[in-house]
């Protein structure tokens, strides 16, 4: 895909810095020592550089990151470092131990080499030239002779050329000789960055005379600033603004949180990555209600229960400005099926499957790839560039799966399928996987071209049929389903039957296909897949979703995200059989760019339905936890439960089974102390039971009448109590009469007529 755009690119730039992704050779910094005689004192300067210019990644794999002077200058302030001046270009290229010979690129102006692809050619050729001076100059060695330097310089600030008042000041890349291919400049404005420009970081804190100071000190007294400064704009060598000056940087979010699909009893953690000016302030949230504990870049839960399910955010803020992520869901399940079959696509499987493929041309024009790293790919978010997350069922956050595309040259329409081998399902079972759906361009393929295609997956096929919506063909099988991820046609849900003796038969109408709804702007869709997660409302594009295609005593159930899509009897004869996972593009154009349309599917697994599940203790949420009540109130417990419904209920109090108690709702009526104690629901269905979280209920006088004070010819002061509860607040004169003054909750109370009465007295009671 082509590269983001400057200034996303350097905010993923300054993250993965931020963040540790640098070769370790970037860790070993070089010594430069080098002095001068100032005012006929022979002074000593020692300082730390970098032994390469910046770079991102590993030692086997690192990129030399050119950049504009603002990111160099806040990566400086992240490490604590600055830029070199141009003298100290020349000490350090002096004392390097590898001075490589230049290697400019041959362009013409037409196609300027200010671009990421130009960067990567670069990057290239310099690895190429590096690796054959090993293992004598190993990683690590210092090096110059591959880049020019962006430095800091009076002329950041004066001396403007070419009419540009805002510069990127540019010097060096020496010869071998020590001549420089480019001389100190000026005339390029501070957002332009080509393949040439290397970011060299020098420590701040130095020595002077065995003394230790900074960079920054130096450079802007008149009495030293030619240990590291040879510009003579000002008196002494002095630059008084040894730095390029970045505004404000608001919070930008770079990786978002990404949903999760956990057993009960599991560890989560929500992380999120981000950039902005120190400090940054994190807010998590759950169903938009603040997270007491989520105050951190990473949010941990454990022990999750379905009380901790739902949409988790975050909120990052600083003194110029918030950012919030996208929401993150989290889906915990109490009961497990056994597991018949499963691919998580971490190693290629791709011999434990079928592949089949058609097209109208009957020309093969597709892509297959199996344990894709779908984590380093980019894609765009309302125009925002991402990496693919990890998908809601894998197993500590691994991306691997198996990418599809199709009709990328030819414009005709095609499609794949892939069919585990020796494989056949039947009676009740469940077919589950993770899919996302990309398409280029922006929400329902805005700014781009022919974006729709579909993913397709399948029950009880024979596996040896090509099944999508062919215009024709001898034999098809199997009960299939697909969605687009654009809402780019008419039918955005699909339903589809085969024909073991020609062409497959779309369903439709409800009746027919199961679909309440076949297009993405309906109620249910909308509902399902609102923006964001989605960037297009209606549909699962660009985004995770957990699929899944029950067929249970005779009746087909597709769901996404625990939503019921589809639902119909079987009344074919494909009862049993293979299950399939595919794409198809049922219009002739070709997608543009071509790459951003694709499928990739993960975590794929078959499980049983006609078994009982395997049921984890404390399957049952309970809410709330404790409740304080003061005798004679009433107090109310709820429990929520996972799994197929219908359930029964039984309600426990220390350890006894009440009388009665058999729904999801228990009320304690006109409480006293011995209703004090702990509560829990067992909770069952055909697959088994389980026991909810303990609830405790503690009944309690504890309300109080505080902060008394006279303001204002008034008595005023705070009545504490429990939460939803009314209190009667009493006044008398001579403790003997009592006139109730309000009977209000908890509240302030300021009692204007106390000054009509010699004394007076206050007590607070519960409302009858």
């Amino acid at each position: 895909m082509a590269a983001p755009p400057d200034a996303q690119r350097e905010n993923w730039i300054y993250a993965q810095v931020a963040s540790g992704n640098i070769p370790d050779w970037m860790r070993n910094l070089c010594l430069i020592t080098t002095n001068a005689v100032i005012n006929s004192v022979n002074h000593t300067v020692s300082y730390y550089v970098i032994p390469e210019y910046l770079a991102i990644g590993s030692d086997e794999d690192y990129f030399l990151e050119p950049m504009t002077p603002m990111l160099a200058q806040r990566i400086s302030v992240l490490l604590n470092c600055t830029l070199p001046t141009r003298k100290m270009v020349n000490d350090i290229w002096t004392q390097t131990q590898l001075q490589m010979e230049p290697m400019p690129l041959t362009y013409n102006q037409t196609n300027p080499p200010i671009t990421v692809a130009w960067f990567d050619t670069y990057n290239s050729n310099i690895w190429a030239q590096r690796e054959g001076y090993f293992p004598t100059y190993p990683l690590g060695n210092s090096v110059a002779g591959d880049k020019k330097d962006v430095i800091i310089s009076t002329y950041i600030y004066t001396n403007f050329q070419n009419g540009v008042t805002a510069p990127v000041v540019i010097y060096g890349w020496q010869y071998t000789d020590g001549t420089p291919i480019q001389p100190l400049y000026n005339g390029h404005s501070d957002l332009y960055m080509d393949y040439s420009h290397g970011i060299r970081m020098v420590q701040q804190a130095i020595t002077v005379d065995g003394a230790p100071t900074t960079v920054s000190a130096v450079l802007t007294n008149p009495a030293l600033a030619a240990l590291l400064s040879d510009e003579t704009v000002y008196a002494g060598n002095v630059i008084p603004q040894p730095y390029y000056t970045v505004g404000a940087t608001a919070p930008v979010i770079i990786t978002q949180p990404y949903s999760q699909a956990v057993k009960q009893g599991a560890t989560v953690n929500f992380s999120v990555l981000s950039v902005g000016d120190g400090p940054l302030t994190y807010i998590w949230q759950l169903n938009n209600t603040t997270v007491a504990s989520g105050t951190n870049l990473t949010l941990s839960l454990t022990n999750v229960h379905g009380v901790n399910a739902g949409t988790y955010s975050v909120i990052v803020s600083n003194a110029a400005g918030i950012a919030t992520s996208l929401p993150a869901f989290l889906s915990v399940t109490s009961n497990s099926f056994p597991v018949l079959f499963s691919d998580n696509f971490d190693t290629d499987s791709s011999a434990n499957w079928n592949f089949l493929w058609g097209a109208n041309d009957n020309e093969p024009d597709y892509t297959t790839n199996w344990a894709y790293n779908y984590g380093i790919i980019p894609y765009t978010y309302n125009g925002v560039t991402y990496l693919v997350p990890p998908a809601p069922n894998s197993t500590n956050g691994t991306s691997f799966g198996v990418k599809f595309t199709v009709n990328n040259i030819n414009g005709s329409d095609a499609g794949v399928n892939i069919y585990p081998k020796a494989q056949s399902f039947g009676g009740n079972f469940a077919l589950k996987f993770d899919m996302w759906i990309n398409y280029p361009g922006n929400a329902e393929g805005g700014g781009a071209s022919g974006t729709t295609q579909y993913a397709i997956f399948g029950l009880n096929c024979r596996g040896t049929e090509v099944n999508w919506a062919a215009a024709s063909a001898s034999s098809t099988d199997g009960i299939w389903f697909g969605n687009d991820g654009d809402g780019g046609a008419v039918v955005d849900y699909l339903a589809y039957l085969g024909n073991l003796s020609g062409t497959q038969t779309e369903l439709l109408g409800t009746a027919a296909s199961g679909l309440s709804q076949s297009n993405h702007t309906t109620s249910i869709y909308t509902t399902l897949f609102p923006s964001p997660p989605s960037e297009t409302v209606g549909t699962p594009g660009k985004t995770w979703a957990q699929y899944e295609i029950d067929q249970t005593n005779g009746t087909l159930i597709w769901k996404i995200n625990g939503t019921t899509i589809a639902q119909r009897a079987n009344t074919s004869s494909f009862t049993s059989g293979d299950i399939m996972l595919g794409l198809m593009d049922i219009f002739p154009s070709i997608a543009n760019p071509a790459s951003q349309c694709y499928v990739l599917y993960d975590n794929v697994r078959v499980e049983n339905l006609s078994a009982a599940p395997t049921v984890a203790p404390g399957t049952v949420a309970v809410s709330p936890a404790v409740t304080n009540v003061n005798p004679g109130r009433s107090a109310t417990f709820s429990v929520t439960a996972n799994g197929t419904s219908p359930f029964s209920y039984q309600w426990f109090y220390n350890g006894a089974a009440l009388s009665g108690q058999t729904t999801s709702t228990l009320t304690v009526a006109s409480v006293q102390q011995s209703s004090t104690g702990i509560y829990y629901a067992q909770v069952s269905n055909g697959a088994g039971s389980a026991l909810s979280g303990p609830a405790v209920l503690n009944v309690t006088t504890n309300w109080a009448l505080t902060t008394p004070r006279y303001l204002n010819n008034t008595f005023r002061f705070t009545l504490l109590g429990l939460t939803n509860v009314s209190y009667v607040i009493d006044f008398s004169s001579n403790l003997l009469n009592w006139i109730p003054l309000t009977t209000n909750g908890p509240m302030r109370i300021i009692d204007s007529t106390d000054s009509t009465y010699p004394a007076g007295f206050y007590r607070a009671r519960p409302a009858p």
